[in-house]
């Protein structure tokens, strides 16, 4: 009769226990974890982008597609992302190939995206930085004070002196996308600085990210409060206000108002970018994402909302100054580097001011940059070909690349080249890819096996509400979406926003305008690019499902029936008269598969 002996079993790892599979590095805690989501979602656009469109599409009225957008798409989704980086404990692409192989593709296509995405997005906080440095001039640089008088275009500048700095200085805006007329070498330092500093607050990964964002996040909001209570008790600030909240219940009636409600709200919270994946699988596994993703999307739409008083109200004081309209304001990045600049220059100390607004739209900015950087690093470090390579090197080979990627849109025309990928590289790609994430969670890895492990991971499961949402509303709410924007891109092609000048000194050899600008159509050139930067993430996800459709799929055992598996070796005598180390596996501290 043989004997058994089980020797000591090695250290596990223990998920629950903050030590990550195979490794896998964790938040510091969850306050780290829940700063550097809000830091991801809440970004400049909540800034410049939510006012402008709320303005532009009802006031007031446009609210309410806002809100219904993010309690069908936004809102489910982000808590289906961050469930699912949480029970898997990977990133995008392997959860993904997980759930299904010929679903890879859908993290393929979210990292294709995201690295677009960060090619862009820093040129924001590039433009922010060279701004925060030009606040501590006095008198401010885009003042009237410093307008050249011996210059031809004299009483331009007189006209409208922060819109002439922004095209004729700080930026060095060529007549159209084609001229790129060199770089721009104050954007090139400052472009070198946002990449070093990302890379400082990125190497280490969320052990890095988690200690930067206590005050890439906090400080933030500390400055917009601070910029609330000095706006609302300038003159006129009210007025602001009121123009904000007016409603205009009649654009209700255009569907476009309801693609671009649901744009921004995908947009803003990051949805389909892999990101929020990314950031779920450094949590533990038994923990209330639930309530985080909840509370995350409301403060992240809490904060848009409460962004566009602010700008309002300052917007408010500048009609009264200046006499320029509070409805006649720039739209995206204008916003921050005419319209606001222009109040900020008639306040009481204008430089703080003016060095708190930037100074917080860069703080912004990097919040958001770590996010999408960290979110095409991960996916990557769960393949074992980049986990020869150390973290920090292949950091550095990301941001490198970026910084290297993202260079044309330091020259002259690179406003014109941002517009191209802020139009055409993420709102599209993104709906197409959150419409496949519910069909791939929904009807393949199915419904009823994610609230078994929603229930295991939060201590009870999911309401009847995100069920309906996963399966049926959220699909088609992105699908009707999608197909607006479709269908708006073929009636009206895109067009970019170009400056020609004031009237009466245009530049080179076009007309000018009583706004300086005119839209022209996109060149050939730009056509393709932006049709390769829509297709790519497109095309990647049934190709690849194609070419992985016959793979096998591997059984993923039910997250509360998971084996805690150790391997063991165990002592039999009397085999073969002789003593032999058999390897086995202890199943639950049982010994089965002898």
């Amino acid at each position: 009769m043989a004997s058994t002996q089980v020797s000591p079993a090695p250290p596990t790892e223990n998920v629950e226990a903050g030590k990550g599979k195979e490794g896998r590095a964790r938040w510091g805690n969850h306050l780290e974890f829940l700063l550097a989501t809000i830091g991801m979602a809440v970004g400049t656009g909540n800034v410049w982008r939510f006012p402008y469109l709320a303005q532009k599409n009802g006031g007031g009225a446009f609210l309410l597609p806002y809100c219904i957008m993010l309690a069908v798409e936004g809102l489910p989704l982000f808590y289906m992302e961050l469930a699912l980086g949480q029970r898997f404990q990977q990133g995008s692409i392997r959860v993904w190939h997980r759930i299904r192989p010929y679903f890879k593709g859908i993290g393929m296509a979210q990292i294709w995206v995201s690295f677009l995405n960060t090619i862009y997005y820093p040129v924001v906080m590039t433009w922010c930085i060279y701004y925060f440095y030009l606040s501590f001039s006095d008198p401010l640089r885009w003042t009237e004070d410093n307008c050249d008088k011996a210059a031809t275009d004299y009483s331009c500048c007189r006209n409208d002196s922060s819109k002439y700095y922004w095209y004729r200085q700080a930026i060095e805006a060529t007549d159209n996308i084609s001229n790129s007329g060199g770089f721009v070498n104050h954007i090139v330092i400052c472009w070198t600085i946002s990449w070093i500093i990302t890379y400082a607050c990125l190497f280490k990964g969320p052990e890095s990210t988690g200690k930067a964002a206590y005050l890439t996040t906090i400080f933030p909001y500390m400055v917009l409060i601070s910029l609330f209570f000095r706006g609302v008790t300038l003159p006129n600030a009210w007025e602001g206000i009121k123009v904000f909240f007016t409603p205009d219940f009649k654009k209700l009636l255009d569907p476009v108002v309801w693609m671009e409600a649901g744009g921004q709200i995908f947009y803003s919270l990051g949805v389909g970018l892999g990101v929020i994946i990314c950031f779920g699988s450094y949590n533990p596994v038994r923990n209330n994402c639930s309530r985080d993703a909840t509370m995350i999307s409301l403060i992240n739409c809490g904060t848009s909302l409460f962004a566009g008083i602010v700008v309002y109200a300052i917007l408010g004081y500048r009609e009264h100054e200046t006499g320029i309209k509070v409805k006649d304001t720039e739209g995206g990045p204008g916003l921050a580097f005419i319209s606001y600049t222009t109040a900020v220059a008639t306040m009481p100390l204008p430089q703080l001011w003016a060095a708190a607004f930037f100074i917080m739209m860069v703080m912004l900015a990097l919040n958001s940059q770590f996010a999408q950087v960290e979110g095409s690093i991960t996916p990557l470090r769960d393949f074992k070909i980049f986990q020869k390579i150390r973290r920090e090197v292949l950091c550095l080979i990301m941001c490198c690349m970026m910084y290297l990627l993202g260079l044309p849109m330091l020259c002259r025309n690179g406003l014109y080249v941002f517009t191209v990928f802020d139009t055409y590289a993420v709102p599209i790609p993104l709906l197409f890819v959150g419409v496949f994430e519910c069909i791939a969670l929904a009807w393949f890895y199915g419904i009823d096996r994610f609230i078994k492990d929603i229930k295991y991971m939060t201590g009870g499961p999911p309401n009847i509400y995100w069920i309906l949402c996963w399966r049926f509303i959220s699909p088609a709410f992105i699908v009707i979406v999608l197909a607006a924007s479709c269908i708006t891109q073929i009636i009206n092609p895109a067009e970019y926003t170009a400056f020609v000048g004031c009237t009466k000194f245009p530049i080179g050899n076009l007309t000018g305008t009583p706004n300086w600008t005119t839209d022209l159509a996109y060149p050939t050139w730009a056509r393709v690019v932006s049709a390769f930067m829509v297709c790519i993430p497109i095309s990647i996800i049934p190709i690849v499902a194609v070419m992985n459709w016959k793979a096998p799929i591997m059984p993923i055992p039910e997250i509360s029936a998971e084996p805690v598996i150790s391997t063991h070796t165990i002592t039999m005598e009397a085999i073969r008269d002789k003593d032999e180390e058999i390897p086995v596996v202890i199943v639950n501290n049982s010994i089965e598969n002898i």
